[in-house]
């Protein structure tokens, strides 16, 4: 297994992509998994791009530890890059040898995350290129969720016998309904119901009593 940094340039703006890969064939034609890279490379045309392979690394720890190095995060604020995010934490065997608390992690990265995150969005805006690439993202998004959606009640029918229950119900109301015009009296140790026009006894009064 070959533990590779490498690194991706759009001939036509100058705008590079740096990554790691693992592979048994160093020549496997892998070109990236950043979003904002394969964007750009279906709008230029993959003749367009050119990879070339940095480091290869004896393990996927040295491996991650190299793409630390080289993505950091004044690497990812540049304009000519398409990397997002700072590199050298992706992958299980990274996380599993190192032990780390992947929720402890998160609770304590999270606010500091959202707040870099939300400044590299807004200078990401400013290029415009960029923010074509990232409206046609969400549409595509959008579009593939819209296709995909399937109604849970479609060729369904309700039965006979719901339908008839319903109709039933519906007649159940008002002064169809046997409990109209009644009410719940108690005395404290026991509860009636009585009609709405009845006299209520003496030491009875509205309500009812939870009876253990």
């Amino acid at each position: 297994m070959f533990y590779t940094i490498y690194k991706i340039t759009n001939k036509i703006n100058n705008k590079e992509y740096i990554g790691k890969h693992q592979t048994k064939d160093v020549n496997d034609g892998y070109m990236g998994s950043g979003k904002q890279l394969i964007r750009s490379i279906k709008k230029y045309g993959i003749e367009n791009f050119s990879k070339e392979i940095l480091f290869i690394l004896d393990s996927e720890n040295e491996m991650n530890r190299k793409e630390a190095e080289l993505v950091t995060e004044d690497y990812c604020n540049r304009k000519d890059t398409y990397n997002i995010c700072p590199g050298g934490q992706g992958g299980w065997g990274y996380i599993n040898s190192n032990g780390i608390n992947l929720t402890e992690k998160h609770l304590i990265s999270a606010k500091q995350n959202l707040r870099k995150g939300t400044e590299k969005f807004l200078e990401l805006m400013k290029d415009n290129e960029w923010r074509e690439n990232f409206s046609q993202t969400i549409k595509d998004t959008h579009c593939s969720k819209k296709e995909n959606y399937v109604n849970p009640f479609e060729g369904k029918h309700h039965s006979d016998t719901f339908i008839e229950n319903l109709k039933g119900h519906k007649k159940q109301s008002g002064e169809k309904n046997s409990q109209y015009g009644t009410c719940w009296i108690t005395n404290g140790e026991e509860n009636k119901k009585i009609k709405k026009t009845s006299i209520i006894p003496n030491g009875w009064y509205k309500g009812r009593t939870i009876l253990g």
